[in-house]
């Protein structure tokens, strides 16, 4: 059945099999195998996030020698992308090393410091373009991940298509096996910093030209066992003419500027949740041609609100009939003109031509309200600011606590009215009764503990819990508790945050290499049980929901933690860059030698280690021989080979190859050296595609 219908016929679940299949437990991967794909040296790939180290003074002592105080600023990540890629928070600055790539950008602040705008709405942030062939984070344009195949937890049977004679790219099946599953998966998970997902919108680019051609695009949270399918709606007429970014016909006219903003806006609204596409006019190639909305992104909140983390699948449905049905369905189409790549004066503008973009925008688990007005304007009323047990104070508070816990001394409380009328609903509550605690302006609180009255009452005056690193998870249960009586909305959230976070696991308990990860803590699954309880008595549901998910998600983080803690190579699924999957004849600039190749070069294998990656700038086919005749030099040192030749210094390694790769430092791309030799001749414009068929599209 075609996936690509109107909302209300849509299936709940995908057709492919692999995508339809239940999972057994939370860490079933359903036969979607993770992917590990190595980083790349420079200049393909830059870390933005990066251990900042700060040098204090220097000590010496008597006969001893000198020292030096060294800080480090690790910055945590906020989750994982593709189990093994780190994600941080946009608000953690960028290395300081790479702020001088962004002058001129709203990025850079007036201290130095990298970090997104202010109008940021997104916490985390994923694009691809397939012009560039890169993943980008957090809206900034310097490569994450080169390569798509790099940035996917698991693929099957597609390939990058490079239409030269068009200038267009695109993710496509792999020529020859249309009957096989076609499919790509990202994964998203951000259990690590305790934070929800809040807002999940999504640019899912994609490109049909055969009626009985399709995709289908599938989301699944890792809690739950089973995917759903996202439904696309077609546009009609009358409504893409509400959308500037699309094209229309002769026959079709623009509304009036001041109606279209308001109708677009309930378009969106009414059909939030779905993939809007229109139907283009068809050409001399094919007569039916569908496209996703341009830059336009999905609201799927819907589908991962209050979850850690996602997957999300495309499957690719070629045509049925024809000719070329492999390359009737198209994912993240762009132009080749579009590049994205060190566009950073621009901003996230930049990144608006991505034809892949995942936004998350997160929240606490538990959100603690901010200070109430009321009391603030109750404790600045009349300066000086008022204190707890002051002179004027005018309300008391006796404690009965039968556990006696801060010894046989308990002295009565001392507040002021209208703070505790201000800050607390309990004594809202009482003040506004006829009961005689309310006239005679004292009460006595009965089989509570002492001290974590007086901590709440004195909260309300400080708006600050003292001592809070002596306290340890039964301070704070009992604190909630007594929270929770006295109705103290501020502090019975700030309760519930510490005591989840106090909730984590022995490091011990999970073997994983010394780094960062040392400081990521998981929840214990039998304490977690535990206070469920002791938050329901104390009403703190938010603490409730919280802890079931960690309780979901426990089993899912200690699995990809010995997952990225395990050898690399375990999940290598090939040692050749994806470069080498697609067709080879699109990519000459980026082979030397090589096995003899079949049509679409698939003869990798053993001899993949023959093959050479070109560092640096990609070079344009018109620059490079016929690189057939260039094999009797594929064994010479580097530095006589064909690429020391036009590249000099520009080599993956030392001419000794003892020393290491350089390290990761973007800079200027230098000019492509000019062509001494015949250029290859270019198909002209508007011919066939060049293996011969007809182009995916006028």
């Amino acid at each position: 059945m075609q996936p690509t219908v109107d909302a209300t016929t849509a299936l709940e679940r995908p057709t492919a099999p692999l995508l339809r299949r239940e999972r057994d437990s939370a860490i079933d991967f359903g036969g979607l195998d993770p992917q590990y794909h190595p980083p790349m040296h420079y200049p393909t790939e830059v870390e933005l996030y990066e251990p900042t180290l700060d040098t204090g003074s220097i000590q010496r002592r008597p006969n001893e020698q000198e020292t030096a105080t060294v800080s480090a600023e690790v910055p945590l990540p906020c989750g994982h992308f593709n189990i093994w890629r780190p994600l941080h928070d946009r608000r953690v600055p960028v290395a300081a090393r790479l702020a001088r790539f962004f002058t001129g950008s709203a990025a850079l602040q007036s201290d130095g410091r990298v970090v997104a705008p202010a109008s940021s709405t997104w916490d985390s942030r994923i694009s691809y373009s397939s012009a560039d062939d890169e993943y980008f984070e957090n809206g900034h344009a310097l490569p994450l991940i080169k390569g798509w195949e790099h940035g996917m937890l698991a693929s099957r049977n597609i390939f990058r298509k490079i239409e030269h004679d068009w200038q267009m790219t695109y993710l496509a099946p792999s020529l020859g096996n249309a009957d096989q599953q076609s499919l790509a998966v990202w994964r998203f998970n951000y259990a690590e910093s305790r934070r929800a997902i809040e807002r999940f919108h999504a640019v899912l680019g994609f490109s049909l030209f055969a009626e009985t051609a399709g995709v289908e695009w599938c989301i699944r949270p890792l809690s739950k066992p089973c995917f759903r399918q996202i439904p696309i709606r077609i546009l009609t007429a009358e409504e893409t003419a509400y959308f500037s970014e699309i094209e229309l016909g002769h026959d079709q006219h623009r509304p009036a500027s001041g109606r279209s903003l308001d109708e677009r806006a309930r378009i969106i609204e009414q059909y939030r949740g779905q993939i809007l596409a229109y139907r283009a006019r068809g050409d001399d190639f094919n007569s039916y041609i569908v496209h996703s909305v341009p830059a336009l992104a999905a609201d799927l909140s819907a589908y991962v609100e209050g979850e850690y983390g996602f997957e999300l699948a495309v499957s690719f449905l070629p045509a049925t009939e024809g000719r070329d049905v492999w390359q009737k369905v198209q994912v993240a189409r762009q132009s080749l003109r579009q590049l994205i790549s060190g566009r950073l004066r621009e901003g996230e503008d930049a990144l608006a031509q991505c034809g892949l973009d995942f936004r998350i925008k997160l929240r606490d688990s538990i959100v603690v309200p901010p200070v109430a007005p009321a009391l603030i304007q109750a404790l600045t009323a009349q300066p000086p600011r008022l204190q707890m047990d002051d002179a004027r104070c005018d309300f008391t508070i006796h404690v009965r606590d039968p556990e006696n816990t801060v010894g046989s001394l308990q002295p009565p409380i001392r507040a002021h009215e209208s703070v505790l009328r201000a800050g607390s609903e309990y004594f809202a509550a009482l003040l506004e009764s006829e009961m005689a605690e309310a006239a005679s302006k004292h009460v006595e609180l009965d089989a509570m503990p002492y001290g974590a009255v007086r901590l709440a009452i004195y909260f309300l005056y400080a708006d600050e819990v003292p001592h809070v690193d002596a306290m340890d998870l039964s301070d704070w249960i009992t604190l909630l508790s007594a929270t929770s009586r006295l109705s103290i909305p501020r502090l019975h959230q700030l309760c519930q945050a510490r005591i989840l976070r106090e909730v984590a696991y022995d490091p011990l308990d999970i073997e994983h290499d010394p780094s960062y990860k040392d400081l990521v803590t998981y929840p214990d699954t039998e304490v977690a049980e535990s206070l469920q309880a002791v938050a329901d008595d104390s009403d703190a549901q938010d603490l409730v929901q919280a802890l079931d998910r960690l309780i979901a998600y426990y089993p899912i983080a200690v699995c990809e933690n010995r997952i990225r803690s395990r050898p690399a190579q375990e999940f290598s699924r090939s040692t050749a860059p994806p470069f080498f999957r697609d067709d080879p004849r699109d990519h000459p600039e980026a082979m030397l030698g090589g096995p003899p190749l079949g049509p679409f070069g698939h003869g990798i294998g053993d001899e993949a280690d023959e093959w050479a990656l070109m560092p640096g700038p990609v070079l344009h086919p018109e620059i490079i021989p016929d690189i057939r005749h260039a094999r009797h030099i594929r064994r010479e040192h580097p530095r006589n080979g064909f690429f020391a030749r036009h590249l000099g210094n520009w080599l993956p390694f030392a001419p000794n190859g003892d020393a290491d790769p350089p390290a990761p430092q973007p800079g200027p791309v230098p000019e492509a050296p000019r062509n001494t030799h015949r250029p290859v001749p270019q198909p002209e414009s508007g011919s066939e595609s060049d293996d011969g068929s007809a182009p995916g599209a006028a």
